[in-house]
């Protein structure tokens, strides 16, 4: 009867196969989560029909992935912050009321450069948008009815819900006709 160990969903495993992190690079805390979270599958594996105990593991491995995405993301924001995020000097000091980055305009158009980078800013987020944490929280919260409240649907992804259709990760979720809930696609 070993079926609940081997039906449970190792998210946390999956994010850092998916990302290609090593074990020793993730912070302590989150590699004693790990350690914890593998002391209680073999406690599961010792006594299979524990469904509290499956159901409790498939919540911590859902808890560390998204410290793990935190962590990922944090290092990621590390990376990127490098002083450019700041508006360009000349436009900070601007006390005349004038636009000193108009000669700029000038010397090169300014439709140009916009315009090559905004579609290619746009479609990253497009594709980056949801992860497997946000995929496997609301598999969760929908408990095997395919269906998810908008308001929970907004906790996890972090915004208003698209309409009609909401695509996080690799789910499609559609706008149920007259009701305040999402139902997978």
């Amino acid at each position: 009867m070993s079926n609940l160990v081997d039906n449970i969903d190792r998210v946390h495993e999956q994010l850092i196969a998916e990302e290609g992190i090593n074990f020793a690079d993730l912070p302590e805390d989150i590699r004693k989560r790990i350690k914890g979270w593998n002391l209680l599958l073999a406690r599961l594996g010792k006594n299979p029909e524990d469904n509290k105990l499956f159901t409790t593991l498939q919540k911590q491995s859902i808890e560390i992935a998204d410290k793990i995405q935190d962590f990922i993301e944090q290092d990621f924001d590390d990376d990127n912050d490098d002083g450019n995020n700041n508006p360009p000097k000349n436009e900070i000091d601007n006390e005349g009321g004038e636009d000193k980055a108009e000669p700029k305009k000038n010397d090169e158009p300014n439709k140009e450069p916009v315009e090559k980078k905004a579609p290619v800013q746009k479609s990253n987020f497009t594709k980056a948008f949801g992860n497997l944490i946000m995929e496997k929280k609301i598999l969760t919260a929908m408990n095997g009815t395919e269906r998810i409240s908008i308001s929970q649907l907004e906790e996890i992804i972090g915004k208003e819900p698209d309409y009609p259709e909401q695509k996080v990760h690799s789910l499609i979720l559609r706008k149920v006709f007259l009701s305040s809930a999402y139902r997978l696609v």
